[in-house]
C-alpha cells in the first residue's frame, strides 16, 4: 500500500516536471479546467439548498425530541405512585398474601414491573438481583447505575447533532470554494449582477453552515441537559421513597 503511494506520488511529480518543461501543463490545465467548470457552475446552488433543507430538517428533528422527551417525563411522573407503593411494600411491609412466600425481592418486584413492559420503570428494575435488594442502600445504588446507564442510551441517539456539525460547515466551506472558483472564472466575461451572485452563493453558504452547527450543538446542549435533569429527579424520587 505504501509503495503503490510513493509510487502514484512519483508519476505525478514525473508529469508535473515534464509538463511544464515541454509547455503542455498550461494546455492541460485549461482543458481541465474547462472540462469541470460547467460542474462546478450550478454546485454553488445546490449545496445552498442542501443546507437550507438541513437546518429544516435539524429543526424538526428537534422538535421531536423535545417532544418524545416531554412524553417520557410524563410516562415517569404517571408511574411513580405505583413505584412508590411497590418499593415501600417491599421494604417497610410484607408482601401481598396472593403471592407466594418463596418469591425472592427482585422476583415480586419484577412480576410488577412487567405489567407495562414499556414504561421506565420496567426497564430501570429490570436485571436487578436479588443482591441489589438486600437493603434500602443497594437498592438505591442498583437503581442509579441502572438510570446512567438508560441515560447513556438515549443519548446515543443525539449523535446525529454531531454528525450535523461536522457536515454543515464542511459544505458550507465548499460551497464557499466553488462560489469564489466561479467568480474567478466569470471576471472579464460575466455583467456585474453575475459577479456579485457568485459571490453571494460564496459568502451565504458558509454563514448557512456555521449557522447550523451553533443550531445543532445547542439542541444536543439542550437535549442532554433536559435528559440529565430527568434522570437527576428519578434517583431524588427513589431517595424520597426510601427516606
Amino acid at each position: 500500500m505504501k509503495k503503490s503511494l510513493v509510487g502514484v506520488f512519483a508519476a505525478v511529480l514525473v508529469w508535473f516536471w515534464v509538463s511544464h518543461a515541454s509547455g503542455i501543463g498550461r494546455i492541460t490545465n485549461d482543458m481541465v479546467s474547462d472540462f469541470i467548470a460547467p460542474f462546478y457552475s450550478g454546485l454553488g446552488d445546490l449545496i445552498l439548498y442542501l443546507l437550507f433543507g438541513t437546518l429544516f430538517y435539524v429543526t424538526g428533528i428537534f422538535l421531536y425530541h423535545l417532544y418524545s422527551l416531554q412524553q417520557f417525563k410524563k410516562k415517569i411522573i404517571l408511574g411513580f405512585d405505583s413505584v412508590r407503593k411497590t418499593v415501600r411494600q417491599l421494604f417497610f411491609g410484607q408482601p401481598p398474601s396472593a403471592e407466594p412466600a418463596a418469591d425472592s425481592r427482585a422476583e415480586r418486584l419484577w412480576k410488577i414491573a412487567r405489567e407495562d413492559s414499556d414504561s421506565f420503570y420496567s426497564q430501570l428494575f429490570h436485571g436487578l438481583s436479588e443482591d441489589d435488594l438486600k437493603s434500602k442502600q443497594d437498592f438505591l445504588s442498583a437503581c442509579e447505575i441502572r438510570v446512567q446507564d438508560l441515560s447513556a442510551q438515549r443519548k446515543q441517539s443525539l449523535s446525529y447533532y454531531n454528525f450535523i456539525s461536522i457536515t454543515a460547515p464542511t459544505l458550507g466551506f465548499l460551497g464557499t470554494a466553488v462560489g469564489m472558483v466561479a467568480l474567478f472564472d466569470d471576471i472579464g466575461i460575466a455583467p456585474a449582477e453575475k459577479l456579485a451572485g457568485d459571490l453571494k452563493i460564496a459568502l451565504i453558504t458558509t454563514v448557512v453552515g456555521l449557522s447550523i452547527r451553533f443550531l445543532a450543538l445547542f439542541c444536543k446542549t439542550f437535549l442532554e441537559s433536559m435528559q440529565d435533569d430527568v434522570s437527576t429527579a428519578t434517583v431524588a424520587g427513589l431517595k424520597e421513597i426510601l427516606a
